[in-house]
């Protein structure tokens, strides 16, 4: 890790709903990232910060839609089950194994409202369809589609040999999502960990969170003071772990009560970092 041997400050940020605005467009339709963000970013990496993203989605589908518009120094994926240089090499993983994955689909069969995604390193894999209401077919045009959990868990290594990090589910309301965080944990003996975004569950390997994946690159990446943003309820361990936590004036109440400055966008949380 050349030149960071003395401590930097770095911003950690959630991805969708925070950075990147390209499923749904509900909050600024015009952009997939906000060109004051972007530029924000830049300024931050120039003057010597390190920026690195912290989402539930896997590497490969960071990397989809950042595209050559979103330049980062680290990433923690898949909910803290994945941590990553910019080069997107490895430097923590953690997988589900095959059992729990198969246990936390049946737990969930039944409630979800709509396919469920099984995310390995390299992107997702969808259970069974490949239409799905409210997501871009640009999106869905990138998942693999695979007809059975059998089939996902069976592939070879050397093609896709990735055993799965998030099993993500979606619920018709933010309360079916909640019923479910709760139970989850307990039924499958504590193997599991669950976190809500809203009407969807991430679950992931015990132990990992978003805020133990930025706990991992501060200890890899010898990080200085560290700001955390984001937007949704699995964000809080990511705003936990931060130093100076950030959350936006739009963001649900317990968010906000969990961060230490409120703003409207990205730029303006690495203005007030940068200050510090």
């Amino acid at each position: 890790m050349a030149g960071f041997g003395h401590a930097r400050k770095a911003m950690a940020s959630d991805f969708d709903g925070t950075l990147f605005f390209g499923i749904g467009g509900r909050v600024h339709p015009l952009h997939r990232f906000l060109p004051r963000d972007l530029a924000a970013i830049e300024e931050f990496r120039a003057e010597g910060g390190l920026f690195g993203v912290c989402t539930g989605r896997p590497l490969g589908a960071v990397l989809d839609d950042a595209g050559n518009a979103l330049s980062f120094d680290f990433a923690v994926t898949s909910s803290g089950a994945c941590v990553s240089d910019a080069e997107g090499n490895t430097l923590f993983s953690r997988e589900i194994p095959n059992d729990d994955v198969r246990a936390v689909l049946d737990v969930a069969h039944g409630q979800t409202s709509r396919p469920s995604f099984l995310a390995v390193k390299s992107g997702y894999l969808v259970l069974g369809e490949s239409s799905i209401p409210g997501l871009p077919k640009a999106f869905l045009k990138r998942l693999r589609v695979v007809s059975s959990v059998d089939e996902a868990l069976s592939v070879e290594p050397g093609e896709r040999g990735e055993s799965v990090q998030v099993v993500s589910l979606g619920f018709a309301s933010q309360e079916r999502a909640a019923s479910f965080v709760a139970g989850v944990g307990e039924r499958l003996g504590g193997r599991v960990a669950a976190f809500q975004n809203l009407d969807s569950v991430d679950v992931v390997p015990a132990g990992c969170s978003k805020g133990t994946g930025l706990a991992i690159a501060r200890e890899r990446f010898g990080l200085g003071l560290v700001g955390g943003i984001g937007d949704s309820f699995n964000d809080l361990p990511l705003l936990g772990e931060a130093d100076v936590a950030y959350t936006f004036n739009r963001a649900p109440e317990v968010v906000r009560a969990s961060a230490d400055v409120l703003v409207d966008d990205v730029a303006e949380a690495l203005a007030d970092l940068g200050r510090r």
